[in-house]
Formats: structure tokens, C-alpha cells, sequence
């Protein structure tokens, strides 16, 4: 994380830089969140394609049927059976209807295999559950992963609100007096540019004097002269709320001594 100290001066240029890298850091984190959930994704199709795996070796495996497992193995020689049918029917005809066809024959043979898959996954592990459980375990890494990313992301935000604003707080009257500075000294200034520039011997028009030109004359009176203005009301502003904070802490200061002394008289043991 950056660091205030790492900048000379406790300036706005040094606000604008922690600014600057902490949302690069937390685009970078960003990035790598979005990375992970992809991935997750990625993971989580896997899963399903091994559970499918998982029910079509399980309903292979006829010693060990029973029950729902019995059915499904039915279910899936008959949707087997007409799966290959169809695709014998289909080498004849390749309209869109025995596509159609096919495709749902699929569909329901692999749904048949999933829901096999997860009964096993019910069952006494045999080790054939491996692969799902290994996916299972690489997605709850990712999980974790981006889970700790995205902490670290609002982390990182409120670390850099935090500095932004202890800059800020202590700053605020300066800043308020620098905007009103500027805005009333720039109107100020384009309304009177003309009678500005003569009073300081320039001239406002393309005739005459200029210090370097009618349009540098003219930016100049309009915005040097609004800078100008808005930095000496930020410094006063910025002075007059120091000696009032000072004031009230020696104010707050000689009360609290006056209380620890009026509490000591009252109880002088």
C-alpha cells in the first residue's frame, strides 16, 4: 500500500498519488476477482461433465445397482438403445427434426447420468469420486481466493477514503475558501477584463500595450488573476482556522485543568 510518507510534503499532489495508486491496485484486484470467477465457472462445468462421468461408469457397473441406481440403469439402456437408433435414422435423413431429435436423446441420457452421479456421490466413497471431489476442492480454493480479493479491495478503498480524508478535514475551511475565491474572482475578472487590463496598463484591444498578447493578456487576467485570488483565500482561510482550533484546544486545555483541580479540592485524598 502507499505510503503518505513516501512523498515529500503532505500536499494535494500527494493525495492525487495515493489516489492515483490505490486505484491502480484495486483495478489490479479487480482483474484478478473477475480472473478467479471465471475460472470458477470453468470449474463448475467440469464438475458437472465428472459427475456425468461418475453416473455412466457407476450405472456400468451392474454389481453394484440397486434401488433408484436400478431404474436409472434402465432409464439409460433404453435411452441408449434409442439414441443409437436415432443416429442410424439420421445417417438416412438429415433433416432438422431428427437433429432435434437426436440432441434431446442426448440430453436426456446425459441427465440421467448426472442424476446417477449424485446418488453415488450419497453413497460409501469407492474412489471413484475422486475427480468430482478434486474439482470440488479447486473450487473452493478459487472461492476463497476471490472471496480474500474482493476483501481486499473495500480494504483498500476505505484505507485510502481514511487518508483522503484525515487530508481533507483539516484542510476543509482552506479548501471552501479556495472554490468561493475562484469562482467569485474568475466572474469578477471575465466581466471586468477590459477595465483590469487598463488599470494595470494593457490594452484591450489588439492595439496598444500588451504583456504578451490580446488572448495571453486576456487569460491571463481571467484565470491567473482567479488562481491568484483563490490562493491567497485558501492561505488566509487556512491561517485563521489554525489560531480558532487553537483556541479552542487551550480554551478546552484550561477547562479540563480547572475541572482536575476542582475535583482535586474536592477530594483531596
Amino acid at each position: 500500500m502507499f505510503q503518505v510518507d513516501d512523498c515529500p510534503g503532505n500536499g494535494a499532489a500527494t493525495i492525487l498519488a495515493i489516489v492515483s495508486a490505490t486505484m491502480i491496485e484495486h483495478l489490479v484486484t479487480r482483474y484478478e476477482a473477475a480472473r478467479l470467477e471465471l475460472h470458477q465457472r470453468e470449474l463448475r462445468r467440469r464438475e458437472v461433465a465428472a459427475i456425468a462421468r461418475l453416473g455412466e461408469k457407476t450405472l456400468a457397473e451392474g454389481g453394484t445397482r440397486s434401488g433408484r441406481l436400478a431404474a436409472l440403469a434402465a432409464e439409460s439402456a433404453k435411452a441408449r438403445g434409442q439414441l443409437l437408433s436415432a443416429k442410424s435414422a439420421q445417417g438416412a435423413s438429415s433433416s432438422a427434426g431428427a437433429r432435434q431429435r437426436l440432441g434431446a436423446l442426448e440430453q436426456k441420457l446425459h441427465q440421467i447420468h448426472l442424476t446417477a452421479g449424485r446418488l453415488a456421490l450419497a453413497l460409501p466413497p469407492t474412489g471413484a469420486e475422486s475427480e468430482v471431489h478434486a474439482i470440488r476442492a479447486e473450487i473452493a480454493d478459487a472461492e476463497s481466493e476471490r472471496d480474500r480479493l474482493r476483501g481486499e479491495g473495500h480494504r483498500l478503498i476505505e484505507e485510502t477514503w481514511t487518508r483522503v480524508r484525515s487530508w481533507i478535514v483539516p484542510r476543509a475551511p482552506a479548501l471552501i475558501a479556495m472554490v468561493l475565491g475562484w469562482l467569485i474572482a474568475r466572474s469578477y475578472a471575465v466581466s471586468h477584463t477590459g477595465a483590469i487590463m487598463s488599470s494595470v496598463g494593457l490594452s484591450p484591444t489588439r492595439r496598444g500595450p500588451h504583456l504578451v498578447s490580446l488572448t495571453g493578456d486576456t487569460l491571463l487576467v481571467q484565470y491567473g488573476l482567479a488562481l491568484v485570488v483563490a490562493a491567497l483565500a485558501a492561505y488566509v482561510a487556512h491561517r485563521v482556522a489554525g489560531r480558532v482550533r487553537t483556541a479552542v484546544e487551550t480554551v478546552r486545555e484550561r477547562s479540563s485543568q480547572a475541572t482536575r483541580v476542582a475535583g482535586v479540592a474536592r477530594n483531596p485524598e
